[in-house]
């Protein structure tokens, strides 16, 4: 009979606790430790936990967003967001990180083309570089000077090759390295700050090596090429000049007398 009353009067003054720590207005559970933890919707929206600093500013957060989809937000001691995971429009995930004012620097997730993409930028905003999946499947590597403007990009063409393009400071084409639409070889292209095309160093349609200047309207002035003659020789060498009309004016080749 003891036992019973000790029993009831421990149970008693356990409940008695729990109600006078639930009436005293302190919301501290102290260290918690469980097996599972689900967070459902409140009164005001999706569930969520958040936690702060000894100053009572947000360092982080993890819950569900206005939209209905899932995020973790972290926050420095200032409580800036330096670092954001979450779920974009499309319903694809991503990452995004701030600097100490809260200014994006860098973005990794999955782009417009449904592909994976990683953009970086300076601290005033503007886009340096992109490394990920274009608009066709392939993978490309693009980088940007600090106003923003792409000045070198390296790629996939139309063919399944490899190429490496350069810019100036304004955004326009001075070099092209790579394969040729014609899927003719590798070759080399420069032009000059018109954008038009000063010369070319590279494989012929005849599958030779071939060189070829242009002036400053980008017509053919010069060119040297191994020949190629079906009936007579292959693979001698040639120049051809043209006048600045790009007219024919003289031809010499290697087995001229």
């Amino acid at each position: 009979m003891k036992q019973y009353f000790t029993g009831f009067f421990t149970a008693i003054c356990l409940t008695s606790s729990v109600f006078i720590f639930m009436g005293s207005g302190n919301k501290n559970l102290g260290d918690i430790t469980v097996s599972s933890l689900t967070v459902v919707p409140g009164k005001y929206g999706g569930g969520f936990i958040k936690t702060l600093n000894d100053q009572g500013i947000q360092t982080g957060y993890f819950g569900t967003a206005e939209d209905g989809v899932g995020l973790i937000g972290v926050h420095n001691a200032k409580g800036k967001k330096i670092a954001y995971l979450g779920s974009g429009e499309q319903g694809s995930g991503f990452m995004r990180t701030y600097n100490e004012y809260g200014q994006r620097t860098s973005y990794l997730g999955s782009g417009g083309q449904g592909g994976g993409v990683l953009q970086t930028y300076n601290v005033e905003g503007k886009q340096t570089s992109y490394l990920g999946t274009a608009e066709d499947g392939v993978g490309v590597l693009g980088i940007h000077n600090s106003f923003g403007k792409q000045i070198g990009y390296f790629g996939t063409s139309e063919q399944g090759g490899g190429f490496l393009r350069t810019s100036n400071k304004d955004g326009l084409m001075t070099t092209y390295l790579g394969e040729g639409k014609d899927s003719r070889g590798g070759h080399l292209q420069t032009y000059n700050r018109t954008s038009q095309l000063t010369s070319y160093i590279g494989t012929s349609r005849d599958q030779g090596g071939s060189l070829e200047i242009n002036n400053d309207y980008g017509i053919r002035v010069g060119s040297l090429t191994a020949a190629y003659d079906n009936e007579n020789y292959r693979g001698d060498g040639r120049i051809i000049l043209y006048n600045r009309q790009g007219e024919f004016g003289l031809l010499m080749d290697g087995i001229s007398n």
